[in-house]
């Protein structure tokens, strides 16, 4: 599992809680039920020896140096992740996080992210490999049957680590949580192929993951905190491990092991390089977007705590909240470029602006259409919904929702009702 601060994850965002947890190891999920504790230090450390030995042959990486492993229990790793959180200077990201989660409907307004997502990593930990300290880390209380499966799968990130230096490859995307997630799906991608490949080596191995239920291993297992967890969280948890094996299957096939290599030295650019392989290799590159600066119309006040780039995925996920999922990733795959910007206003006012590139102006209405279902069903009769100049506009309680297009271009403004003036705002982008 690699580590994976808003440039959000879950997704996340995909959910701005990925890169924001960048500096967080993203664990192999337990899926079947939690035995008593078997697992020692002394037999983890025996099983790690024996298996990165044999996925270091299945991916073509040699060892560059033996990986140590650790035991914990459950509470002891949600600890560990919490303490990590806390450490985190940037206050604005983690408020940045929060407010976009509640702004955009994700998650109720008294939301909070750090206690959340620690404590759903805690539940959901089967076991981790941490690429600052080069130690893996599993749970004490995983199933015996799936820790050798496990191992397989993150001790490949050590050997990615060893030769890709994993924290570099992932510091090199700032602000941009679409391509940090691409390159996050390569990444395990191309561990959850080298799993399969040594799961199949034996007939007992194959017996083991079966019984185990690890067929299903990345699917977040049932717990109170994944329900309690933001909407879209279980999609963002399995994109990098679902869409990644189908991108690092498509390499493969094109090239064995030595062409899933060269990727690290051409990552994927967007979640849509994931999604649609040929775009992949026709090098199709997202259109770039102005981060969405409107601090000069905003007045006294106001201020700019992040900004970032949602993607293909990112954008599915926020239809799919509320609206079909299929047809949520249908009106996505439209997508050309897109920024967002989060702002904090007086009084506790907040203000989400995302600017958005589409193919053509069908895809841009499209996307308008989409966004106009995703409002009324989340905010049912609260809805009031008036048109002016091309301008869908919602009031629902404290909050309003603007939609407006020109061309191929679409400007989204989620905010506070009756705390910034939207038209200044969408005359400062759009003239």
């Amino acid at each position: 599992m690699q580590r994976t601060i808003l440039s959000l994850t879950l997704s996340l965002l995909s959910l701005p809680v990925l890169s924001y947890a960048q500096d967080l190891p993203t664990p192999s999920p337990t899926k079947s039920p939690l035995p008593t504790a078997t697992v020692t230090p002394e037999s983890a450390q025996q099983m790690a020896n024996r298996v990165l030995k044999e996925t270091s042959k299945i991916r073509h990486l040699s060892i560059k140096s033996q990986v140590k492993t650790d035991v914990k229990t459950n509470a002891q790793i949600a600890k560990a992740m919490a303490d990590q959180m806390q450490r985190n200077p940037n206050a604005d990201g983690i408020k940045a996080v929060n407010l976009y989660l509640r702004q955009l409907g994700f998650a109720p307004k008294n939301y909070d992210m750090q206690k959340s997502y620690a404590r759903m990593l805690g539940e959901q930990t089967a076991g981790y490999y941490d690429n600052r300290t080069k130690a893996f880390t599993t749970s004490s209380r995983v199933n015996p049957l799936e820790l050798e499966t496990i191992m397989s799968h993150e001790l490949t990130h050590a050997l990615q680590d060893q030769h890709f230096d994993l924290r570099t490859f992932k510091k090199a995307v700032a602000h941009n949580s679409d391509m940090l997630l691409a390159r996050k799906s390569l990444i395990e991608g191309d561990a959850t192929l080298v799993m399969r490949h040594y799961t199949s080596a034996t007939l007992l191995r194959s017996f083991g993951v079966f019984a185990a239920g690890v067929s299903s291993l990345f699917e977040p297992r049932e717990s109170k905190a994944i329900d309690d967890a933001p909407l879209g969280t279980s999609e963002s948890m399995r994109f990098p491990y679902t869409a990644g094996l189908d991108f690092a299957t498509e390499l493969y096939k094109r090239g064995g092991w030595a062409s899933i290599t060269k990727a690290y030295t051409r990552p994927p650019l967007s979640t849509q390089q994931i999604l649609h392989f040929d775009k992949y290799l026709s090098n199709r590159k997202p259109e770039n977007v102005p981060v969405p600066d409107v601090l000069r119309v905003l007045g006294k006040g106001w201020k700019m705590l992040d900004h970032d780039v949602d993607g293909e995925f990112g954008l599915s996920l926020i239809l799919s909240a509320y609206a079909d999922p299929e047809d949520s990733k249908s009106v996505a795959e439209g997508w050309s470029g897109d920024h967002y910007a989060i702002y904090s206003g007086p009084k506790g006012a907040a203000l989400i602006v995302q600017d958005s590139l589409w193919n053509d102006e069908d895809d841009a209405d499209y996307w308008v259409a989409g966004y106009e279902v995703r409002t009324q069903e989340r905010f049912g009769e609260l809805a009031k919904e008036r048109h002016e100049k091309g301008t869908t506009i919602w009031n629902a309680a404290s909050d309003v929702v603007w939609v407006k297009r020109k061309g191929r271009r679409v400007v989204v403004l989620e905010g506070t009702a009756g705390a910034f003036d939207a038209k200044r705002v969408l005359k400062a982008l759009l003239g």
